[in-house]
């Protein structure tokens, strides 16, 4: 499929697009992956079953033999969205009995317990098509049978946002297909890729022979990094973006020059994509309804309600359990993120991560670079056990339990985060499942959920550490120092870090203790603030750079409270799983 010659999140600043749950009774989910992945993606690498669910191999019939011909995507229970080209010859439209659907599938040579296959019921070629011009490469498979929503296919999102092409130059989309590989022949095996939109006149300048007289503003243009681009059998494929966690088609893979007389795509240049969203009042004709999902339906949710989705009768609270190995484990929501490695199978703690919610942590944003590595997030102490058992200890019962690996299912990253000076440094990560936070040992701190919460006073603070003397997790009490100071004394070290109001720095009560250890990327900053009659621990911040003991310069921590503007879960009976909401503020 890609020639070898990057993920965006795009994200709001407010992310507030569930309608009740009523509403969302009467519509069709889409967009949603329903097994775990890998979030993180290289180009032109191999696709996982399930990672896009919604793209469909769409064969043609040639004598006794099926040929792949081009990609899709589903749109709803019987219906994938494809380039008109696709079906289309020279002698007209393609006999419907000629052409076949499968979904689910990643090798074209062998069928899984994944893959359906759909004959087709209609054909329906946009009115307007052109195969001359390419204008209008767009069309609808009707299946004649519906399509079996499983967790390796499901129906992806039509662009219902704002259509204008500004929203996404610049940013990367995902392509995925069976196209020609570097070899110039069909890819057996899925893969994805990241495209990078462009605008149209650098797109153009780029080879005005073919853009110059192609290009239409019905379509736009995209070119992937280091020889990575959309080929022959890629056609028809979709561009996905994710916004908000939900996978949208924006784009189908229409066409590209071709290298001299070859036929075949020419890897350098860019590749044409059909815009889906200039086509939606001519594919909602066609459509389940449902599946239009405006993204202008804002639920608003009062504090006392965000308040009860917190359970302040069990967050902040320090633990008093014990590890294997005989010391304390006093952090309950202190996680780790684990990352495997290729040789022999190597799990290490990258970083560290705070967790916010049975569903939700938090932690900084560039221990989750774009590197395809998977990432597993370990709550319940700093090595993996399952052992579970009580001993006595110096005349009292303690307890071990166990730990808690757990799968991401998304990760939000700030839309300003600045790998360059630090900037935003700030990711959101959603639980594949939930943790279960009735363990002694694993449990949420506490987050000021509303403005009535947070305060200004900077006391009783202390950041995650670990104890050398006692080999022990836990906290040294740290003040706070001017960001005068911080901003110098980085600026003579020279490492820009972004300031503003996003960050401020604190140090350890003693300097240079020999039994304070940092930890990792990520410590969390705690506050002890009363709570009711009891005293609980607050989530203030969590350091960025893994200096919290350190007494150079001083350590440097994101703002918690100027992220943070609600969190809530609304049941919905229609799905099995819970809609989960977290709001960062996107501050300028």
């Amino acid at each position: 499929m890609f020639h070898f010659i990057g993920r965006v999140t795009l994200f709001y600043g407010l992310l507030c697009v569930l309608s009740l749950a009523v509403a969302q009774e009467s519509r069709l989910t889409c967009g949603r992956r329903k097994v775990k992945s890998v979030y993180l993606i290289h180009n032109g690498i191999d696709a996982k079953a399930g990672h896009w669910p919604w793209h469909a191999a769409i064969f043609h019939r040639k004598g006794e033999q099926n040929e792949y011909a081009c990609g899709g995507a589903v749109i709803d229970e019987n219906t994938v969205l494809t380039a008109a080209h696709c079906i289309y010859t020279t002698r007209g439209i393609i006999p419907k009995t000629l052409v076949t659907v499968h979904l689910g599938q990643l090798d074209l040579k062998e069928k899984d317990e994944y893959t359906q296959t759909h004959s087709l019921q209609e054909i329906i070629l946009h009115p307007k098509y052109n195969s001359s011009s390419i204008i209008n490469d767009i069309a609808l498979l009707k299946l004649s049978s519906h399509i079996t929503m499983t967790k390796y296919v499901q129906p992806v999102c039509l662009w219902t946002m704002d259509s204008k092409l500004d929203t996404i130059v610049g940013r990367n989309g995902t392509i995925v297909g069976f196209g020609l590989n570097e070899q110039d022949v069909v890819s057996e095996q899925l893969k994805q890729a990241l495209i990078g939109v462009v605008d149209p006149l650098t797109c153009i300048a780029s080879d005005r022979s073919v853009f110059g007289t192609h290009l239409t503003s019905d379509m736009f243009c995209g070119k992937g990094q280091t020889g990575v681009s959309a080929c022959n059998g890629d056609s028809g494929g979709g561009m996905f973006f994710e916004v908000g966690g939900k996978w949208f088609v924006r784009g189908l893979v229409s066409f590209t020059p071709l290298r001299g007389n070859t036929g075949l795509c020419d890897p350098l240049k860019h590749t044409a994509y059909t815009d889906v969203a200039k086509y939606l009042e001519w594919i909602s004709q066609y459509i389940d309804q449902r599946v239009i999902s405006f993204e202008n339906d804002v639920l608003d949710i009062d504090y006392e309600e965000k308040l009860r989705l917190f359970n302040f009768g069990t967050c902040g609270v320090k633990s008093s359990t014990m590890l294997n190995d005989g010391s304390s484990w006093t952090l309950p929501w202190l996680g780790f993120v684990i990352v495997s490695g290729a040789a022999d199978n190597l799990r290490s703690a990258r970083c560290v991560v705070t967790l916010i919610s049975d569903w939700y942590a938090v932690g900084p944003a560039h221990c989750f670079a774009n590197d395809g590595i998977e990432r597993s997030i370990l709550l319940g102490g700093p090595s993996e056990s399952t052992k579970s058992e009580c001993f006595d200890r110096h005349g009292r019962t303690v307890c071990t339990h166990p730990t808690q690996t757990l799968q991401i299912e998304r990760i939000i990253t700030h839309p300003k985060y600045d790998s360059n000076n630090f900037g935003n440094n700030i990711v959101l990560i959603e639980l594949l499942e939930a943790a279960n936070t009735t363990q002694p040992n694993v449990k949420p701190i506490c987050v000021s959920a509303i403005p009535e919460l947070r305060t200004n006073e900077m006391t009783n603070l202390s950041v995650a550490t670990y104890a050398r003397r006692t080999t022990t997790y836990g906290d040294q009490a740290v003040h706070q120092t001017s960001t005068e100071e911080c901003m110098d004394r980085y600026a003579d070290l020279g490492l820009i870090i972004s300031w503003k109001n996003m960050r401020f720095c604190a140090r350890t009560a003693t300097n240079d203790n020999p039994d304070c250890v940092s930890l990792k990327s990520g410590a969390p900053l705690h506050q002890l603030r009363s709570l009711g009659e009891s005293e609980r621990y607050f989530l203030r911040g969590f350091e960025i750079l893994g200096l919290a003991c350190t007494s150079g310069a001083p350590p440097v921590y994101n703002n918690m409270d100027e992220y943070l503007t609600g969190y809530y879960t609304t049941c919905d009976t229609t799905f099995k799983t819970q809609m989960k909401l977290f709001v960062f503020q996107n501050l300028t």
